[in-house]
């Protein structure tokens, strides 16, 4: 039995230590602490007992202190710059989800230690040097600062499903009572919509339908509406990358493409089904409880919806309402465009060496051990033998997610899933790791005897979304004196054009405000913020 120290970063009070006991096999003597601070994750049971910290602890030799920062983002945040800005000894580690902005502004300050001589050195990262040269290079295309300098290492686990998360779905049990067509145009659409919102499709004599609904951005995943159709009048990527900019037709310029004439001729779309009664106006402010219950109504009164996945229905693929509901592919609107939100896939920065840290070749020690290619497993999966497994007699019992549509056999066999809920087997991929897109490919389709619809539904949208977009615009790596510049304007730009989107749609502002919607974000520094990201596109081409 070892006793070991949790140290955590309480909101209000700052720093306060208890001691917690556990059963651990290494021993204390020959083992050295390394402090690592983390932001909590109420999907953890417990970060000492957990499996995957004995693993590193066992097969590492390290004694891990964990410093937990608060669960909300931005508190943790907080805290950390408060840590490094009061001139207390920071933990050795910060094992909390970054920006490349911030980690680049912690590097040059001193505070995060550069990694490149040990990233360089085969002998001194040999799991991280034993990737393949794709992953490598997309790993550390996110992970190197404008300086040259590396001060943070990453998880980079590209997922198809997960690039184009605006899917929307269509009710075709109320398609088929009504004798409709799937629409395929947004003009259809609205067609479609005014007969689920006026012909009582689900047969309970009431006028309870909804035609099409969604839920706000920062409430669930993938569930916004607006994002779906805005993509048949212009490209936007939905705001998950580079503040929502784009590139250009002519793939060199960097534009906004919420300040366009395309835009506007969405806005109008929107705002006419949201008058006709046509589209939810609750999708802009409930929350992800209130909309799965509206989607959990008996009998089930929606007829169209954008959602990232299946699991907003209690049941999931099992629910009998979602059982009515097919895909719906991009919708090709007035121009001719038809594309998907999408964004290119950036590392998440974790691991930062800081400043403070005694033993640095320590810390890098650990760092490349969770890119051993079973240990990334383990950061995503679980338990080897337990939770997942490669053994080509469990593998071949099963079908790979893309094994139809690809021909991609099945390489890793999940036997107890430990996703989406509270387990003690891992961090909930909150580390350093690496999976490639063949890994999520070959993934389990967790089929239950013939009942393979999670790998046809993953599929169909890959058919439907994965290509449907423009030129990306590569996530953008500013200089601190860049980011120092911009920073405040994008936060200022992204929440006006969201909170306008709204009020442009339900019709609290009218779309004759256009001229001072575009003048208010020229004041804000829109022009400022183009030529900023313009100028590290440009760096990008020249590299």
């Amino acid at each position: 039995m070892k006793t070991k120290k949790m140290m955590s970063l309480m909101l209000a009070t700052g720093i306060a230590a208890s001691s917690v006991s556990f059963a651990g096999t290494v021993n204390a003597e020959e083992t050295k602490k390394l402090t690592v601070a983390i932001i909590q994750n109420a999907n953890v049971e417990n970060y000492d007992t957990n499996y995957q910290t004995q693993l590193i602890e066992n097969e590492c030799g390290v004694d891990i202190e964990f410093v937990l920062l608060p669960t909300a983002i931005e508190d943790a945040k907080s805290k950390l710059a408060l840590m490094a800005s009061s001139g207390e000894k920071m933990p050795d580690v910060i094992c909390a989800e970054l920006t490349s902005l911030e980690v680049s502004e912690y590097g040059s300050k001193g505070i995060f230690l550069p990694m490149n001589e040990y990233l360089e050195n085969p002998e001194m990262t040999p799991n991280f040097n034993a990737i393949d040269e794709e992953g490598k290079e997309g790993i550390l295309s996110g992970i190197t600062s404008p300086d040259g300098n590396i001060y943070t290492l990453a998880d980079y686990s590209p997922e198809d499903f997960n690039l184009t998360p605006y899917r929307c779905w269509i009710n075709t049990a109320w398609l088929e009572k009504l004798g409709l067509e799937k629409p395929t145009t947004t003009e259809e659409l609205k067609a479609v919509c005014e007969a689920f919102a006026t012909q009582d499709p689900n047969g309970n004599g009431v006028n309870d339908e909804i035609a099409i609904t969604g839920c706000a951005p920062s409430a669930a995943w993938g569930c916004f509406t607006p994002y779906y159709l805005m993509n048949s009048f212009i490209f936007y990527n939905g705001d998950l990358a580079n503040s929502g900019l784009s590139l250009g037709e002519d793939g060199k310029t960097v534009i906004a493409p919420f300040a366009t004439d395309e835009w506007k001729a969405g806005l109008e779309y929107m705002n006419e089904l949201s008058s006709n009664g046509l589209m939810d106006p609750s999708m802009f402010t409930m929350d992800a409880t209130q909309f799965t219950a509206m989607l959990d109504q008996n009998p089930n009164n929606v007829g169209c919806v954008c959602v990232g996945g299946w699991g907003y229905w209690t049941g999931g693929l099992d629910s009998e309402n979602f059982k009515d509901f097919e895909l719906m592919a991009p919708l090709q609107g007035p121009e001719g465009v038809a594309y998907a939100a999408t964004f290119e896939y950036s590392p998440r920065c974790f691991w930062n060496i800081t400043k403070d840290c005694e033993d640095p070749e320590l810390a890098m020690k650990v760092g490349d051990f969770f890119y051993r290619q079973d240990v990334s497993y383990t950061s995503r999966y679980g338990e080897e033998g337990a939770d997942w497994s490669t053994d080509e007699a469990e593998t071949a019992k099963k079908v790979g997610l893309y094994q139809d549509l690809l021909g991609i056999p099945c390489k890793i066999s999940i036997i107890e899933d430990q996703w989406s809920k509270v387990q003690n087997k891992h961090w909930y991929a909150h580390c350093p790791h690496y999976l490639s897109v063949d890994d999520y490919r070959g993934l389990d389709s967790m089929q239950n005897g013939d009942d393979n619809r999670n790998a046809v539904l993953r599929a169909t949208s890959y058919q439907m979304y994965y290509e449907a977009h423009p030129q990306l615009l590569p996530t953008l790596a500013y200089t601190a004196e860049e980011a120092d510049m911009i920073s405040s304007i994008a936060t200022d730009v992204t929440s006006y054009v969201s909170s306008s989107l709204a009020e442009f749609i339900t019709g609290n502002r009218p779309l004759s405000d256009w001229d001072s919607y575009l003048e208010e974000l020229d004041n804000m520094g829109l022009q400022q913020l183009l030529e900023t990201a313009q100028t590290a596109y440009d760096r990008t081409l020249a590299e």
